[in-house]
């Protein structure tokens, strides 16, 4: 394998662990009170570095894409509505991480140009 197909496999990479470490925040903060969030914002934080790393890899600028900010923003009020109960929170996290996954990493092909009159 080359090491070009590794380097695209980082965004997912880092999603991953993302997912990993913001359950385990929730896990070990259930009964902490306002570091339940914690994990929500760790999770939030991990979409919107993968998708700058996404965007960086692909040769277009590093900041992050409209969408990945409108995403780590609901993740965080969900978080935030549903903190209450820190079963729901540890519940949600996992859940929410592979809807950011498949939201920010299938991207559409960009558009070709359109064609010239002859």
């Amino acid at each position: 394998m080359t090491g070009k197909f590794w380097l695209s496999l980082t965004p997912s990479l880092l999603l991953a662990i993302g997912i990993v470490l913001a359950s385990l925040v929730a896990v070990r903060t259930a009964g902490s009170g306002w570091f339940l969030l914690a994990g929500p914002l760790v999770l939030s934080l991990a979409i919107v570095s993968a998708d700058m790393l996404a965007l960086r890899l692909s040769g277009k600028s590093a900041a992050p894409s409209p969408a990945a900010l409108i995403l780590a923003a609901a993740f965080l009020l969900a978080g935030f509505i549903t903190f209450r109960d820190p079963a729901v929170v540890k519940t949600i996290i996992p859940i929410m991480g592979a809807a950011g996954w498949a939201a920010l990493l299938v991207r559409p092909p960009a558009r070709a140009t359109p064609a010239t009159k002859i």
